[in-house]
């Protein structure tokens, strides 16, 4: 009675802040958290548990698919009364309280933050995938890596277009950036808003402080994403363009340049505007590659056979393969 309803914890681990209602439970956490003694091994899969009450509820959870408590607020369903209430408190009461001490994050318990602990400050991520070079901090992340990358499974879709995501939290984000244009995430050295932590964190990285860590192996081409360079390889060098214009001839590699294409081509949408005049274009990139040539004259792309320079290196092949019979 007690131990239950009074919420007594009087058995403290001497090397973390954990507290147990029984010496026997102190005992578990000692031996699985501290010592790694995992002794029920699953006998499908490489999980290992430090109690047979644990295993019981991966194979339940894991292998049977019984999650037999369900949440009075959304479809989730959770192996545990403890699972569920870890789910009411984050997802619906938004109560995440467990701190990173290096960043803003919070979690809603405590092996969540020592997840990203690892996976974000230490750079932790022991599982990697066969069939490329990813790695993932938990073996749950690897696994939707590989239904949604290699398996393409995504079984998760949009009620108001065709994308659809590997995990709910996924479609979640596309709901509230696309379809509601929540961006709550702001850049403060420019106007750009994010949906997410970590869509904020690439933009600083690749557009403030230029940091594009993935080389294209045939050309000088580099970018910020994997998926940014697999792009680049596909519609450049492979000609791979899958997304058609239902209006022209046009191809684009992601919808995300169709988009654009159908934007300002067929409906003359051009809603980003230059300061210094009235230049107007679809893309932001335009608009910033139309200040540094012409306004601030930049035209860091030299001509080998002339002194010709450009703004761009797509002009600069334009101007080899119409001035010089050039072409790459």
């Amino acid at each position: 009675m007690e131990i239950v309803h009074l919420g007594l914890k009087d058995h403290k681990c001497s090397q973390c802040d954990y507290r147990a209602a029984t010496k026997a439970t102190l005992k578990i956490h000692m031996e699985s958290v501290h010592l790694g003694l995992k002794n029920h091994i699953c006998s499908r899969c490489d999980y290992r548990a430090a109690t047979k009450a644990r295993l019981k509820l991966h194979m339940e959870s894991v292998h049977l698919g019984l999650k037999d408590h369900k949440c009075s607020q959304c479809d989730y369903r959770a192996t545990t009364k403890g699972s569920l209430k870890i789910h009411m408190e984050s997802v619906h009461l938004g109560l995440k309280n467990h701190k990173c001490s290096q960043c803003d994050y919070g979690a809603a318990t405590k092996g969540r933050l020592k997840m990203h602990m690892e996976s974000v400050h230490l750079g932790l991520k022991d599982h990697k995938c066969s069939q490329c070079d990813y790695r993932a901090a938990t073996k749950r992340r690897l696994k939707l890596h590989m239904e949604s990358v290699h398996l393409g499974l995504k079984d998760h879709k949009c009620s108001q277009c065709d994308y659809r995501a590997a995990t709910k939290r996924r479609l979640k984000l596309h709901m509230e950036s696309v379809h509601l244009g929540l961006k709550d995430h702001e850049c403060r050295q420019c106007d750009y808003r994010a949906a997410t932590k970590g869509r904020l964190k690439i933009h600083m990285e690749s557009v403030h402080l230029g940091l594009r860590n993935h080389k294209c192996s045939q050309c000088d081409y580099r970018a910020a994403l994997k998926g940014t360079l697999k792009t680049h390889m596909e519609s450049v060098h492979l000609g791979l363009k899958d997304h058609k214009c239902s209006q022209c001839d046009y191809r684009a590699a992601t919808k995300g340049t169709l988009k654009i294409h159908v934007e300002s081509v067929h409906l003359g949408l051009r809603n980003h505007k230059c300061s210094q005049c009235d230049y107007q274009s679809a893309h932001k990139g335009n608009i910033k590659q139309h200040l540094e040539s012409v306004h601030l004259g930049l035209r860091d792309h030299k001509c080998s056979q002339c002194d010709y320079g450009a703004a761009t290196k797509r002009r600069l092949k334009l101007h080899m393969e119409s001035h010089h019979g050039k072409k790459s």
